[in-house]
């Protein structure tokens, strides 16, 4: 426990301050967008944040969603952070959710259809306003609540990381290196009020249990196991990194091939000579993350069975979490979704492709692809899915964006362009597109996936590609980041467009 009982508001301040430089957390004039509940934890990081702005340039804002589970407390808590921010004069964006029903839809817990619903929220706010981080509020104490519960269920190596500093979609954590009584002694010093949700008292939930039951009687062992745990997570963390690089190093030099049908496949002799069950288990994870986005996750029963179905002379397959299957096929273990199975064995899926406009290219009998100008309308039929797409270059001063409408950096997109051609075009195999400030680009599939897109739609979402086919924006969902519009752009490609269903 820490003894000391003052200067919480330096102490905390210099922890994130760190904590943000060695895990190179956000740039020197980032925007951040901090999640920010009305609790202890989520109100000390926003102040923190506003505290340091000014030394690193920070544009801060605030998001907060009503879960609508508690009532008039929860609408207490949104009216409390509403009246924090004008205090602070940070913007904030509310907005509120029927969890309980969300999580009735979904077959979901309250608990895991709150989280998607905020993290839909904080990723829809970042996009349309052009942030660069989400902060939120975990702690040293949720870290090591989250290696205790892992612990408690058996998980693997990598389940040891625990929370990242950093997530790759630009997630940041900046109060990982501090305590909850650093926290709480930092809002005593700041006269900051905060609110305290009563869920957190029911030991009904694991968590809660881990932190009133089990961590209080294991610190009378080891009164600094908050501090063992956390140090244990970076450690393994650090040995987990290190495995999973060299994994997906060899499944690049394996190099699966995309079959015809879209699904992927692992050689069965190849995953036969790795003599280490820990490389094979990541070789599999990564190709069914392949297939089914990154965010997809195998427990340790289904990594043994398809462990065991590759040794063995068995045929058939292997049903997984989703609808992914795992099948062997000559040589090959294949992984495919249901869905894609029937819908490949069924020709009249890929019936022909209806286009209203006279000069399109036809890129094969299932997809689209059209030569397209500025003002100009097009409209463009797939299946039972239809468009009405205008594209139109309009001076950025003269600029009236109605609802819906993409807004495009034209100078950006011209410029790179041998006479102007422009594409608009349906998804192929190994699409990318642009969704980080610093290049880096994700699958157009994963994408999709994290949006919950259903999969009968991806097809026909029509894409807007130049003539080297970059994907310039998915429209009508996101535009590839180095085409957005800046404060620099001239002139702006407006892309108004109107979906229809047969």
């Amino acid at each position: 426990m820490n003894n000391n009982t003052s200067g919480y508001i330096e102490r905390v301040t210099k922890k994130v301050q760190n904590t943000l430089e060695q895990n190179c957390m956000a740039e020197t004039g980032n925007s951040i967008l901090v999640a920010v509940s009305g609790g202890a934890d989520s109100v000390c990081l926003l102040h923190v944040l506003d505290r340091i702005k000014k030394q690193y340039k920070f544009n801060i804002s605030a998001a907060h969603l009503n879960h609508a589970i508690r009532g008039d407390e929860a609408d207490s808590d949104e009216a409390y952070v509403i009246t924090l921010c004008d205090k602070l004069k940070i913007k904030c964006y509310t907005e509120k959710a029927n969890v309980p029903e969300l999580a009735k839809m979904s077959g979901m817990t309250e608990e895991e259809a709150g989280r998607q619903a905020r993290y839909e929220f904080f990723n829809r706010i970042s996009a349309e306003n052009n942030i660069d981080c989400i902060a939120t509020a975990h702690n040293k104490n949720d870290q090591a609540e989250t290696i205790l519960m892992r612990i408690i269920r058996g998980s693997g190596l990598s389940g040891f990381r625990g929370i990242k500093y950093k997530r790759e979609d630009g997630v940041i954590r900046p109060l990982l290196d501090v305590l909850r009584e650093e926290i709480e002694g930092y809002c005593r010093e700041a006269n900051l009020e905060y609110r305290t949700d009563m869920t957190n008292d029911d030991d009904n939930y694991t968590r809660n249990k881990i932190r009133h039951q089990i961590i209080p009687f294991v610190e009378k062992i080891n009164p600094s196991v908050i501090d063992a745990l956390s140090n244990l997570s970076k450690t393994l963390g650090e040995d987990a990194d290190f495995i999973d690089d060299y994994a997906k190093r060899l499944y690049e030099r394996i190099n699966p091939p995309l079959f015809k049908g879209g699904y992927k496949a692992l050689d069965i002799e190849s995953l036969k000579l790795i003599d280490n069950r820990s490389i094979v288990s990541r070789l599999i994870i990564l190709c069914a993350r392949d297939v089914m986005g990154s965010d997809y996750s195998l427990e340790k029963k289904h990594i043994d069975n398809i462990y065991a179905f590759i040794s063995s002379d068995n045929t058939g397959s292997i049903d997984l979490p989703k609808g992914l299957i795992v099948q062997k096929r000559y040589d090959w273990l294949e992984f495919k979704i249901r869905s894609e199975i029937s819908r490949n064995q069924n020709e009249e899926y890929s019936n022909a492709v209806n286009f209203s406009e006279k000069d399109l290219n036809l890129y094969n009998n299932k997809d689209f692809c059209i030569e397209v100008q500025p003002n100009k309308l097009y409209n463009i039929k797939y299946a039972e899915y239809g468009y009405k797409i205008s594209l139109d270059v309009v001076p950025k001063e003269k600029l009236k964006l109605k609802d819906g409408d993409m807004a495009l950096d034209w100078d950006m997109i011209s410029e790179g362009i041998d006479a102007k051609k422009l594409i608009i075009r349906n998804r192929r195999d190994g699409d990318r597109i642009t969704v980080y400030k610093n290049g880096m680009s994700r699958k157009l599939k994963n994408l999709f996936i994290d949006l919950k897109i259903r999969r009968e739609e991806r097809n026909s979402i029509p894409l807007l590609c130049d003539n080297v086919d970059n994907i310039l924006a998915v429209i009508g969902i996101r535009a590839g980041e180095e085409y957005k519009m800046t404060k620099a752009t001239d002139n702006v490609l407006v892309i108004h467009y109107e979906k229809f269903e047969d």
